[in-house]
């Protein structure tokens, strides 16, 4: 047994590197680099959406609800910094603009500990779109 698998490492490996690599020209291989991509105009979602702390601020003001929308900072071991609502928050208000809402009605920000988390930042809050 001893004598077949040596010499079949041997072919494996002579065979290895013996296989046939073309030389690619620089030239033919497409700019790997990171680009900044012409956006135009940039805008920042976050600043489109109001946020509204109390529903007395909403009276007279058509409005649809599209949904809860909520966010989270977790702090999942203690060399991790710690949960921040601000960050729960910011999440909270990315995931209403996928919805297209345009103000959130902050239901409640809160800091647990506990849910695979030494320490949560929880954000809750509902959609709105405002028509005017």
């Amino acid at each position: 047994m001893r004598r077949l698998l040596v010499p079949l490492l041997v072919l494996f490996i002579a065979g290895c590197s013996m296989q046939q690599t073309t030389l690619t020209d620089s030239s033919q291989l497409s700019d790997m680099r990171l680009k900044k991509l012409p956006t135009g105009e940039k805008t920042n979602h976050s600043l489109s959406v109001k946020l509204y702390t109390k529903s007395e601020e909403l009276l007279g003001t058509p409005f649809k609800d599209l949904g809860i929308v909520t966010g989270q900072s977790c702090r999942s071991s203690l060399q991790d910094p710690p949960a921040n609502i601000t960050i729960a928050r910011n999440q909270m208000i990315m995931k209403a603009t996928h919805l297209n809402a345009n103000a959130i009605l902050l239901h409640q920000c809160e800091m647990l500990s506990g849910q695979g988390c030494y320490q949560i930042a929880i954000c809750e809050g509902s959609a709105l779109l405002i028509t005017q």
